[in-house]
This record gives structure tokens, sequence and C-alpha cells, in this order.
């Protein structure tokens, strides 16, 4: 096994396994995640990238004095293999970047999965929800999306807080985009959020821990290598690299990815005019 990349917000301790799927193996130590993942999931700012396969006999991850000890085989972490997660500002075309995220929109409700909040985008897809809790989940979001659309923040996000299904709810990862959101508007210098950014995080703070280690690199604009390439291609690319980030990230769990995608179009919609 080779590591690939390691994330430039990994904190030092020694952690034990919290989940595992076939391309993911989680780790926590107190609040703190570190994920090891093989390339398909790309970088991250807590992820150690390997080019193995996740092996079940994993059982503890330490990362210590510039190394990394996964259950005995030790790894450098040298400073050519780190993830950078911080999106620095860019050159901003804003008639450029309307025009790409209207593509990015058109992309996402085309191709993102059918039980995803795309249907907050385009109404003719609450037709996938058929069942009275499913037709509930639509209704709250769709309340929720009222609060949002009429300014209060906070009440939105506190709305759909941890509401879904899976490891990381749809309420979770649409605040999450959310957050992204704002950041990104901040570090363009488009708006200055710091305190709408802090009230949101606050509200969509929960009890779920892996969760809530996703709002805070959201808030503070540490990014995954996915969703990074996603903004890059709004800002200076063209139809061909949206549609192929846009499809990469859309393919990040079940829903996740799209479900971060819709609250991360919603955020910039607010303020891109």
């Amino acid at each position: 096994m080779t590591l690939l990349s390691f994330g430039d917000k990994l904190e030092q301790g020694t952690y034990a396994v919290h989940s595992r799927f076939s391309k993911v193996t989680n780790f926590i130590s107190g609040s703190s995640f570190i994920f090891v993942v093989n390339n398909s999931i790309g970088g991250g700012p807590f992820n150690i990238v390997v080019d193995g396969e996740m092996s079940l006999a994993w059982q503890s991850l330490e990362v210590k004095d510039g190394h990394c000890t996964i259950s005995g085989e030790q790894f450098a972490l040298i400073p050519e293999k780190q993830y950078t997660s911080i999106l620095a500002k860019q050159e901003f075309d804003k008639t450029r970047f309307l025009r790409n995220l209207e593509s990015f929109e058109n992309i996402l409700i085309k191709n993102a999965s059918a039980k995803s909040l795309a249907f907050l985008l385009d109404r003719s897809r609450r037709k996938f929800f058929t069942s009275s809790f499913e037709k509930g989940f639509v209704d709250t979001f769709e309340s929720a999306a009222s609060a949002f659309e009429a300014g209060d923040l906070v009440t939105g996000a506190g709305m759909i807080k941890g509401l879904g299904f899976g490891l990381t709810p749809s309420g979770d990862d649409f605040n999450c985009g959310f957050l992204i959101a704002l950041d990104f508007l901040q570090t363009q210098n488009i708006a200055d959020n710091e305190a709408v950014k802090t009230g949101v995080y606050e509200a969509a703070l929960g009890t779920n821990l892996f969760t809530n280690v996703f709002l805070g690199a959201a808030k503070n604009g540490f990014l995954f290598e996915k969703f990074r390439n996603v903004i890059l291609s709004l800002i200076h690319s063209g139809q061909n690299e949206i549609a192929e980030t846009t499809g990469a990230l859309l393919a990040h769990g079940e829903t996740s990815g799209a479900d971060e995608s819709v609250g991360f179009l919603s955020g910039l919609k607010r303020y891109l005019k």
C-alpha cells in the first residue's frame, strides 16, 4: 500500500475505527476524525489517500511527528504529498461564473439521485417520494427552503439538521453546502458573511460527531477535493469540465454530493444576482 496524499488539517493523536465502507475507513479520536480513502474518493482536509484496498484488519491509526501509522504500517507525511484544502481568492468574472452556475444547476437537476434534494430545484422530482414519511420529508425541506428564501437562515438550518438517511443525512449535507457557499462568497469579497456563517453553523450543529466535522470544515473553507474542483471549474472553465467535475461530485455517496450541491447553489443564489 502506498500513501498518495494526506490532508492539511490532520490532528495528531491515536485513532480507533469508527466505521468501514468499501472505499473508506473512518477513524475517530475524541471529536476528531481521519478518513483513510482510496483514490476514487480523492483528497480532503482530514483524508489520507492510499492506492490499496481498505483492510478489515485495520484497527488503529496514529499521527505523530510527521508520520502516520495504520495498524503497524508506517508512512512518512512528506510536504510534497500534502493536500491543500483552502481555496485562495481567485480572479473572478461574475458573468462567466453565473453562466457556469446555470450549467451546474442543469446538470444537477438532470443527473442527481432520485431521492436527493434536487426536488428543491425542480418540483417535478417530488414524484420520486411516495411514502407518507418521504412526503413529510419533502414538506419539511420545502418549509426550510422558504425560511432560507425569507432570510431566516438560522431557522432554516435548524429545521433540517439531522434530517434524512445515512451516515450524513440530507439536511446536514445541505447545510454543509450552504456554509461552503457563504465561505466562498466571503473569500471572494462578494459578501461579508462571517456573522451569518457562524449563526448557520451553530444552528446546524447536532449530536452526530461525524457530520459536525464536515460542518466545521465547510464553515472554515476546508474543502474536499471533489467540491474544490467544482468551484474551480465554475470560476475558470467551460461546459465540458463543469460536467466532469459535477459528475464526480454527484457520485459521492447515494445523495450526499447532490444534497451538498443543492445547499451550495442555494447559498450562492441568495447573494449573486
